[in-house]
């Protein structure tokens, strides 16, 4: 069994999980945006998009919930799992708004 870490007056654990909560909430809300966009200029590509984007942001929550008890725990947290979740989750915000952008930029080139 592993040992519980040392406690910390700084509460950097809780801090660390609360980031990770408040930045998977931040890409949800841009994935929504994304299928809103994608609905509302009938643009099936951007919609189909922002569909498999809610899908990876959700296995992401499910990870950060699953990741968030072992905080507790006295192992190192640093490992290449969590390296590439948070390439993956850099990416994965990164097409959100590159799909919003170029959703947007398609329709102006269609306005003009």
């Amino acid at each position: 069994m592993l040992a519980k870490r040392e406690s910390d007056g700084g509460l950097q654990a809780e801090r660390t999980s609360l980031s990770w909560y408040r930045t998977i909430f931040v890409l949800l809300l841009d994935c929504l945006l994304v299928i809103r966009v994608g609905y509302t200029n009938h643009n099936e590509i951007v919609f189909y998009a922002g569909v498999l984007l809610v899908i990876l942001t959700m296995s992401f929550y499910l990870s950060a919930v699953y990741r968030s008890p072992k905080l507790s725990l006295n192992i190192d947290l640093t490992n290449k799992s969590s390296i590439w979740m948070k390439r993956y989750l850099s990416a994965l915000l990164c097409i959100a708004s590159l799909m919003v952008t170029l959703s947007c930029m398609i329709n102006i080139y269609y306005i003009n």
